[in-house]
C-alpha cells in the first residue's frame, strides 16, 4: 500500500485505540454505552462491526483495548481477546483487522507470572483504566506489574486524565504519569488523549519530548488543533500515534482531522503507521 496517490505517498494506517466486545454482548453493550456517554456510536462494537466499518475508514489495523473492571473478568477477556488476534493472524493481507492488547485488574495475585503468561502467547501489553479499575499510579498493588512489564518489554496502555462519565478528582494527571516513568523508566508507556483528557495544559508542560508514547483518540473536537499540532511538533511524531477512541468516534473523521494539520507525509506515515508497528509488532 505504498503506492503515490494526489502527490501523496499512502501507508497502512493503525488505529491504536478502538473498543470492541464478544458478539454475544455487543449490541447491548454499545447502546448502553452510547447512552451514558451521550453520543452514538459509529458502528456497534463488534470485531465484524469495527471490520466492517474499516473498509470505508481508511483504517488497516484496528488494535482493540479492552478493560476488566473486576478480577474475574480478566480470564475471560484474554482468551477471547487471544482468539481475535489468531482470528486476524489468518485475515488475508491488505484486508481490514482487529488486534487486541490484554486486559489486567490490580487484583491480579500474582503480576510476574501474570506478565509471562501473557508474552508467551504473544499480546503486545495491556490497557489500563483507572477510573473504571479504582487504582493510583501509586498504588502498592501495582509495583509488582510495572517490574515485570519493564522487565519483559511489554506495553502499558493507559487511559489517562478526565473521563467524561466520572466526576473529579480524577486518578491520573500527567504529572503522575511523569513520575512512574522516572521510577521505571524502561517502562513502555503510551497514554491516551495526549496525556490527559481534558488536562492539555499540564500535558503539554510536562510530558512533551519525554518517552513516553501519546495518542490522539478524543482530542479532535475537544481541544484547538492548534494546540494539537503544537504538541505533536514539541512532542515529536516519532512518539504521537494515530487513534480514535472508535466506536465513540468516527476514525475515518478523526483520520480526516490529522490529515489537515500542516504535517509532512513522512510525520504522518510515523504517526499513522510505523509507532504503532514497532510498538506493538504489527
Amino acid at each position: 500500500m505504498d503506492e503515490m496517490k494526489d502527490g501523496q505517498r499512502e501507508h497502512s494506517v493503525i488505529d491504536a485505540h478502538v473498543h470492541v466486545y464478544t458478539d454475544a454482548i455487543a449490541d447491548r453493550v454499545t447502546e448502553s454505552l452510547g447512552e451514558r456517554f451521550g453520543n452514538p456510536p459509529a458502528f456497534t462494537a463488534s470485531v465484524g462491526g469495527c471490520r466492517d466499518f474499516s473498509d470505508g475508514s481508511g483504517v488497516t489495523v484496528s488494535l482493540n483495548l479492552p478493560v476488566a473492571t473486576t478480577l474475574d473478568q480478566v480470564e475471560k477477556i484474554n482468551a477471547w481477546a487471544l482468539d481475535v488476534n489468531r482470528e486476524a493472524d489468518a485475515e488475508s493481507a491488505g484486508r481490514p483487522c482487529v488486534r487486541s492488547l490484554a486486559s489486567y485488574h490490580p487484583d491480579v495475585p500474582d503480576a510476574q507470572t501474570f506478565v509471562d503468561a501473557i508474552a508467551r502467547v504473544g499480546f503486545a501489553g495491556v490497557k489500563l483504566h483507572a477510573e473504571y479499575q479504582t487504582f493510583t499510579l501509586e498504588d502498592k498493588r501495582m509495583e509488582g506489574f510495572w517490574e515485570a512489564m519493564s522487565d519483559r518489554g511489554l506495553v502499558v496502555y493507559f487511559h489517562a486524565g478526565g473521563e467524561r462519565v466520572f466526576q473529579p478528582p480524577f486518578r491520573t494527571h500527567p504529572r503522575d504519569f511523569l513520575k512512574l516513568h522516572r521510577r521505571f523508566p524502561k517502562l513502555r508507556m503510551v497514554l491516551a488523549h495526549l496525556g490527559g483528557f481534558g488536562m492539555w495544559d499540564e500535558a503539554e508542560a510536562v510530558l512533551c519530548g519525554e518517552e513516553i508514547a501519546l495518542d490522539l483518540a478524543h482530542v479532535f473536537g475537544w481541544t484547538e488543533d492548534e494546540r494539537i499540532l503544537r504538541m505533536i511538533r514539541k512532542h515529536g511524531s516519532g512518539r504521537i500515534l494515530f487513534g480514535s477512541d472508535a466506536p465513540w468516534q468516527d476514525p475515518g473523521l478523526v483520520l480526516k482531522a490529522l490529515r489537515a494539520l500542516p504535517l509532512d507525509p513522512s510525520d504522518l506515515r510515523r504517526i499513522e503507521f510505523e509507532n504503532a508497528a514497532e510498538l506493538f509488532g504489527i
